[in-house]
């Protein structure tokens, strides 16, 4: 992933920092005299002129360049003093160097209550919301104009990044034999060396050994980095993902010209002539794009979690082929037609969100990846272990009697798309011709058994009495008490039958239609007989399927004849 990072930053020849704001100057002289503040434009194609460190924190260490704290000005002001203070004790500075550093420190410090007096009034000038920076310039110079600050700029950095380091090493991203290479890349943080079981030998002296990387390397994976995080970012159900390209064919023209397309999304991607289809609820994601692209480049695509100075991979999916995403898409549009509705992985995410209503955050992050990742694998995905968390949520609705017919048909949709991706299969058995065989091949191959299709046909009859207490009292149907908060069992099931054809008969509803339907639902239990192979959360998840599903059943007994309104 890593190589990928840089050859985009290779590829990269402007500076990708994406910042609106104000830098408020303290100026001096050519005698490093006070001179006055004044206010510029934040430019992103000076950034090095400004000595400003992308990605740092702390108010950019490395430079006398920091962000304003609207709040307290004084504090920021105090890290720029701070700076030429402690950068009096850099090493093997020429005197007339340490002499040019401790003149701007004394100036900072005699004119103190006059300079903080002008940074407050030019603070409070300023829109609130939008982003300052305090630094010092000489006349029309910026700091990085000057060699001397320059080379302290460099020195910082290389003694941060330098303290496990190597002479004539390989670095581990260009494979070639450098003078120095050191440990971390410094630009993602989860290459951290606070823990010492991760590092060669126990000892922090060697960890340059686990990452190596030299500093041309590790400037083009910044500038890759800049590039990703500003132009290729995306969210994911309130997470986020790096989409991060690798390029297997074609010239330097080629990969410029992708990069070009995917850095420019409003423009070349969600074009207003045209309805763009998504996976995820980011308007301007461009999968879709991609899927249409040869397989001259591969995708890695990472969610990562920060945590204050540190970040933590939750997945890296690698080497994902844009014909790949056609099958996923080719996939996605089948579901879109079968049940004329859009399906996302946000149907996906409603499942694996959080275990309990209660719960302040979201808890099921972990299990949502793995599905994802299996998308986007072709890993194959345990069909009890979806079964179980579809019918958590299916009974919390059903409970509190809420639209429990939509969340299973989002359980539905996430079935037909998952199997026909080839994630989850059913065995191939033969059945004989039935009535509802439409609707038994429809939705794909899982009511395979006659035990799945009369437990299904019971849900659909099941609904159809539900519905007619609902019309009659217009509150919770009494008979929900009779299936167990879909907890129902084999025994279960085979007792319900006889109960629902009962109450029709009761309400004077039980037709001939609905007796057509029990019929079947009857039958198919019997050819089951004993002992099913399913588990509790199966049995109901085939049941609450029919209920869902009651009105397609209707409307093949009824046939052309008007439908009645239960």
């Amino acid at each position: 992933m890593l190589s990928a990072v840089k050859e985009i930053g290779r590829f990269v020849s402007q500076p990708t920092v994406k910042i609106e704001g104000k830098i408020i100057f303290i100026v001096l002289d050519s005698n490093l005299s006070f001179k006055a503040i004044e206010l510029e434009d934040f430019i992103a194609e000076k950034i090095d002129r400004y000595l400003y460190k992308t990605g740092e924190s702390k108010g950019n260490r490395p430079s006398p360049f920091a962000p304003i704290n609207p709040k307290e000005p004084k504090k920021t002001f105090e890290k720029i003093i701070n700076w030429f203070k402690n950068y009096e004790r850099t090493p093997n500075l020429k005197p007339e160097d340490l002499n040019k550093i401790r003149k701007i420190n004394n100036v900072l410090q005699q004119e103190k209550s006059k300079i903080l007096s002008s940074i407050v009034d030019q603070v409070k000038q300023l829109p609130k919301k939008s982003t300052k920076f305090l630094s010092v310039r000489i006349n029309d110079k910026y700091l990085g104009d000057f060699r001397l600050f320059r080379e302290i700029f460099n020195l910082n950095i290389s003694q941060r990044i330098g303290r496990s380091s190597s002479k004539d090493r390989t670095c581990s991203i260009c494979g070639e034999v450098k003078d120095t290479v050191s440990a971390r890349t410094h630009v993602y943080q989860f290459d951290t060396d606070d823990k010492p079981g991760f590092i060669t030998e126990f000892n922090k002296k060697n960890y340059w050994k686990n990452i190596p990387v030299c500093q041309e390397c590790r400037d083009l994976l910044q500038k890759g980095r800049d590039f990703i995080k500003d132009k290729l970012t995306f969210k994911f159900y309130g997470m986020k993902y790096q989409l991060i390209p690798k390029f297997l064919l074609g010239g330097p023209e080629v990969v410029e010209e992708i990069l070009e397309i995917l850095s420019d999304t409003h423009k070349s991607i969600s074009l207003k002539e045209r309805t763009v289809k998504r996976l995820t609820d980011d308007e301007n994601e461009i999968l879709e794009y991609l899927s249409k692209k040869e397989d001259v480049l591969t995708l890695n695509i990472l969610f990562l979690e920060s945590q204050r100075s540190a970040e933590r991979i939750l997945l890296l999916i690698e080497d994902v082929f844009p014909s790949r995403l056609k099958t996923i898409f080719d996939a996605k549009n089948y579901v879109d037609k079968l049940f004329n509705e859009e399906f996302n992985f946000g149907k996906v995410r409603s499942f694996f969100y959080k275990s309990d209503e209660d719960k302040r955050e979201t808890d099921l992050d972990k299990y949502f990846l793995e599905i994802v990742d299996s998308i986007f694998r072709g890993q194959r995905i345990d069909f009890n272990f979806l079964v179980k968390f579809f019918m958590q949520n299916i009974r919390r609705d059903f409970m509190n009697n809420e639209f429990y017919l939509f969340k299973i048909r989002d359980a539905r949709m996430c079935m037909v798309f998952f199997e026909k991706l080839g994630l989850i299969n059913f065995e191939e058995v033969n059945m004989e011709p039935n009535l509802f065989d439409e609707i038994f091949n429809k939705y794909g191959k899982s009511l395979n058994a006659p035990e799945k299709r009369g437990i299904f046909l019971l849900g659909a009859l099941t609904q159809m009495l539900l519905n007619k207490q609902y019309s009659e009292r217009e509150s919770k149907p009494p008979f929900m008490k009779k299936l167990k908060s879909l907890k129902m069992d084999e025994k279960d099931i085979k007792a319900l039958l006889p109960e629902v054809q009962n109450k029709l008969e009761e309400y004077e509803t039980f037709d001939k239609g609905k007796r057509l339907i029990a019929q079947e639902a009857s039958k198919y239990l019997l050819q089951a007989g004993d002992g099913w192979r399913m588990s509790v959360d199966e049995i109901n998840f085939y049941f609450a399927c029919g209920m869902n599903l009651y009105e397609k059943i209707a409307k093949i007994v009824y046939e052309k004849h008007e439908l009645p309104i239960l």
